[in-house]
């Protein structure tokens, strides 16, 4: 897989991540959907550390190490979130939605700073 794609992935990701939020903000409510949506960029953490684990285990020099603990520690806290927002907890407490969008902000700025990260790899010998 070549750098370009593996940055798709991480951009793909964000987009996702950003689905959420604008899905969040927009019906001013934090809904059982949500929940399903972050599950659905959580995979796509999965897929993105399981294509780094790859190119890192057939080059060691490629500097993905960190982009990997990276993605690792940000998927963690997508489900984390998700988990504040799972169904049954929706339905016996409210959950401001300003809450969660700050917390998804966060996020977004942590998938910048993981795309900064993947800006450094070396994938099969290039830069």
């Amino acid at each position: 897989m070549t750098k370009t794609q593996i940055q798709v992935m991480a951009v793909n990701a964000s987009r996702q991540l950003n689905a959420v939020s604008k899905d969040v903000y927009n019906r001013d409510l934090v809904t059982t959907i949500n929940h399903d949506q972050l599950r659905t960029v959580s995979a796509s953490l999965d897929d993105l550390y399981g294509v780094l684990d790859t190119n890192y285990q057939r080059n060691k020099k490629s500097n993905i190490d960190e982009p990997m603990e990276y993605v690792e520690l940000i998927k963690k806290r997508i489900d984390a979130l998700a988990e504040f927002i799972r169904p049954t907890r929706l339905k016996a407490v409210h959950i401001s939605p300003k809450q969660i969008i700050q917390m998804l902000d966060i996020e977004q700025q942590a998938m910048h700073h993981l795309s900064t990260l993947l800006d450094e790899i070396t994938v099969g010998g290039k830069a």
